[in-house]
């Protein structure tokens, strides 16, 4: 099967969003009543997984994507967030897991949805931002379902101002001076994405950065009524 150029609304792209968000949910999901031991062994093979992903994947992007090595730095927000998820599961940091779950679930969650590749199924850049992008959510669910982790709404809040006054600036400084597009703040994604609905850069800013947030927000509403959720109830490892 030749891969075509990725389009959006193919049903297989569909199917492909089903299986790896199901997966991502129904691993970790499936484990919960698990016992220890055997949620200690999952955790170090994912943790093990994410690091040989995230260590290759400059590579990766260099010898297959054409990409040189200052754009294939894991900067980028997911890249970012699979480190932070990886060094929770090992350390129980918080501060690591508010950043993963806020933007490497819905920036993961999205990337999956509108993967910013050219090729679609089944091309090695489609099926490894595909997989990339679920192992940061196999991560945050399962130390929700393993490990007793949520986020509170002032985790949202306190992460919001700092990624506005902090890494935003940081980032934006830092693609000026290498010529870099991390966090897609200084141009839009290639391919056929939801930024494609957004005004050109630079004013695709103006719909990003409160997209942004309010998809962040979203993803605590699970949360917004349920200060004691009993199906968070499960054995920590």
């Amino acid at each position: 099967m030749t891969a075509e150029a990725f389009n959006l609304l193919d049903p297989i792209h569909f199917l492909n969003v089903l299986l790896f968000i199901g997966a991502a949910v129904g691993v970790p999901l499936a484990l919960k009543d698990s016992s220890r031991h055997t949620k200690i062994i999952f955790k170090y093979i994912l943790v093990a997984a994410i690091l040989y992903h995230e260590i290759t994947n400059p590579f990766f992007k260099i010898t297959e994507r054409g990409f040189d090595w200052w754009d294939a730095m894991p900067l980028h927000m997911c890249a970012f967030s699979t480190w932070c998820i990886a060094a929770y599961l090992v350390t129980k940091v918080r501060a690591f897991f508010v950043f993963a779950y806020f933007w490497g679930l819905t920036g993961g969650g999205m990337s999956i949805l509108t993967p910013d590749t050219v090729l679609g199924f089944p091309s090695l850049e489609y099926l490894d931002t595909m997989y990339g992008h679920a192992l940061i959510i196999i991560g945050v669910f399962t130390a929700i379902f393993h490990m007793h982790e949520r986020p509170y709404l002032k985790d949202y809040r306190n992460l919001m101002l700092v990624t506005t006054f902090v890494f935003l600036p940081l980032v934006y400084v830092f693609n000026l001076n290498f010529e870099t597009n991390y966090w897609f703040v200084l141009e839009k994604p290639y391919g056929d994405n939801i930024m494609n609905f957004f005004p050109d850069a630079p004013y695709h800013l103006i719909a990003l950065i409160p997209v942004a947030y309010a998809f962040a927000f979203l993803a605590y509403l699970p949360y917004l009524k349920k200060p004691n959720a009993k199906w968070l109830k499960t054995n920590s490892s």
